[in-house]
């Protein structure tokens, strides 16, 4: 297969027109001053998720202050935090109905007043939330917070209902992928969380140039921490500024990964070409807690 030809099960349509829901989120969104993952990141399944009137909130503004060679948020000096923000974001959710709440952030690392780390906006937003939807369950997708773990308890002390921390990919690509991050930190992270007693969740990509083994090398470190969902999807290339893709895998690959982690784990896998974070979130923490 040529790895510079998307294939065609990655492709996603645009929505029509005369797709209210889809503007309707976009309206309400634009209203409340909010950006989304879906936007920033360019997520294949925005359209979908936009549709059935559900979005990723990312908070703490949309320039991040690490250099992931992977990501396409930008990367450039953030800005102040906005105190109008979990606010605006409870306001949305609470505008569409959202029962199933995904939020994550920039990392900010430039916020290291106070044990921060922008853990801090998250415990408000989360606050926020709760007091204008009560039942609304939340899933929090987190940076690593330095692994401060001042910061990291702010958040689990909240207890939502998922907290997720991206892995993103195998440990010997991080020099090239995530030169300002620490692997065996997001573990320690994911084990953390863990040990609080939450449900934990993590994610990582495929076609960075990883083989199987490191692959299953990776879901068994990933056990070892003691995580309950696990998403893994296709790397997409944002932009030739990027890394390129080195490997499409075929839909029967997937299913092979899948495999492994259910023979072999206690993981509630979601495995496919366009698993993103929050693909399928709410199915997720929907099967974890009716078998745990």
């Amino acid at each position: 297969m040529n790895k510079t030809r998307l294939p065609d099960y990655l492709k996603t349509k645009l929505p029509s027109l005369d797709n209210i829901r889809f503007k309707n989120v976009k309206n309400i969104l634009i209203k409340n001053n909010l950006n989304t993952v879906c936007d920033g990141a360019r997520c294949p399944n925005k359209c979908e998720c936009y549709s059935s009137g559900t979005a990723t909130f990312l908070i703490l503004g949309k320039t991040c202050t690490r250099n992931c060679a992977f990501c396409n948020i930008s990367q450039k000096t953030p800005l102040g935090v906005d105190e109008n923000e979990p606010k605006n974001v409870a306001n949305c959710v609470n505008e569409l109905g959202i029962k199933y709440c995904v939020i994550t952030s920039v990392t900010r690392d430039d916020l290291k007043n106070n044990h921060d780390f922008g853990s801090i906006q998250f415990k408000n937003t989360i606050n926020e939330v709760r007091y204008l939807c009560p039942d609304t369950k939340i899933e929090v997708l987190v940076p690593d917070f330095k692994g401060d773990k001042i910061a990291l308890d702010r958040v689990i002390d909240l207890k939502p209902e998922v907290f997720n921390h991206n892995i993103e990919t195998i440990k010997r690509l991080y020099p090239i992928a995530r030169q300002m991050a620490d692997y065996e930190c997001s573990l320690n992270v994911l084990k953390y969380a863990k040990d609080k007693g939450l449900i934990v969740k993590s994610g990582f990509m495929l076609g960075l140039g990883e083989n199987l083994d490191e692959i299953y090398d990776l879901i068994l470190d990933l056990n070892k921490a003691g995580i309950d969902i696990l998403t893994v999807g296709q790397y997409i290339q944002p932009s030739k500024k990027h890394l390129e893709v080195k490997k499409y895998y075929k839909q029967e690959e997937y299913l092979q990964i899948e495999e492994f982690i259910k023979k072999n784990t206690d993981i509630f896998p979601v495995v496919a070409p366009l698993a993103r974070s929050s693909y399928k979130a709410f199915e997720a923490w929907e099967n974890v807690k009716l078998h745990s």
